[in-house]
């Protein structure tokens, strides 16, 4: 069973902090989401969201968590916030649509503490700029 989005938070934080872990069970969650329909076929918008997601995240594999024939979901853990140390949880579901184009489901999540960065609104729009071709602002 796949880890929820705040236990890999958790897990991330205390990494960074032994404390953070147990830290961000009083943190608030910023989260956003948003939905995006390619011009593309269900395999070039696998390889599409793959390429996003190694960028987003250096090093990163993403392999599906679940799917099917018309349906897959990456998750992977990148940086944001100040000098990109908050841990954001990325979620993107792929759908295939028809032959030509495909839904994609973007969540970007981080937790939040005494100071607002919206790491997780953040992260999304990146996702958005990489997504369209151009250049992110970060």
């Amino acid at each position: 069973m796949p880890q929820t989005e705040d236990e890999l938070l958790a897990e991330a934080l205390g990494r960074i902090n032994r404390g953070g872990k147990i830290a961000s069970r009083f943190l608030k969650n910023d989260i956003s989401e948003f939905d995006r329909e390619l011009q593309l076929g269900f395999d070039p918008a696998l390889e599409r969201v793959r390429a996003v997601l190694v960028e987003l995240s250096p090093g990163a594999n993403p392999e599906p968590e679940e799917g099917g024939a018309d349906r897959v979901t990456f998750r992977v853990i990148t940086g944001g916030g100040a000098l990109n140390m908050n841990p954001v949880v990325v979620t993107v579901g792929v759908t295939r649509s028809s032959e030509r184009t495909t839904v994609l489901h973007v969540r970007a999540i981080a937790k939040e503490g005494l100071i607002k960065q919206r790491a997780g609104q953040k992260t999304a729009e990146h996702i958005a700029a990489l997504l369209n071709g151009t250049t992110p602002t970060r």
